[in-house]
């Protein structure tokens, strides 16, 4: 039995997003990251040939980490995966449906998962916490600025 600590960079390599395999550190990522838990809710994936499975997804977002567990709705399952958000870009659907697309960043060939919200009205706050804060039109330094005079 391993006594090793994952963190959920380990669990979700930021290289790829098809890692919707169920990773067995995430109870403990879980309760290391409990204040950090952005939102939770239930919402649509959707996946080949427009098939739309109910998932629940937890947004977690530390000064250091930024990712989403997504579990089936059944409550005594496993997590289906851990999606880290750090590097990649949220898009709206073009379409009249209330959902977006969260596609990695920085590839030719990005891996996407599609997500259908169940509550119109929590949209933008869906958005809000699947969005990368690493954009630098998003990024906001923690550190006070300083100015030096001449002498």
């Amino acid at each position: 039995m391993s006594t090793d600590i994952k963190m959920p960079t380990e669990v979700a390599p930021v290289s790829k997003l098809s890692y919707m395999s169920p990773p067995s550190p995430v109870t403990v990522a879980e309760s290391y990251y409990s204040s950090g838990e952005t939102m939770s809710g239930y919402m649509y994936l959707i996946g080949p040939d427009k098939i739309q499975q109910g998932v629940q997804v937890i947004v977690y977002r530390t000064s250091l980490e930024h990712f989403a567990v997504v579990y089936p709705q059944k409550k005594v399952c496993r997590p289906l995966g851990v999606l880290n958000l750090r590097n990649t870009c949220v898009e709206r659907l073009s379409s009249n449906e209330f959902g977006f697309v969260v596609r990695e960043r920085g590839f030719d060939k990005s891996i996407s998962l599609t997500f259908i919200v169940e509550s119109p009205a929590e949209f933008d706050s869906w958005i809000s916490a699947f969005t990368s804060r690493s954009s630098p039109s998003l990024h906001h330094s923690s550190l006070p600025i300083v100015e030096e005079e001449e002498v």
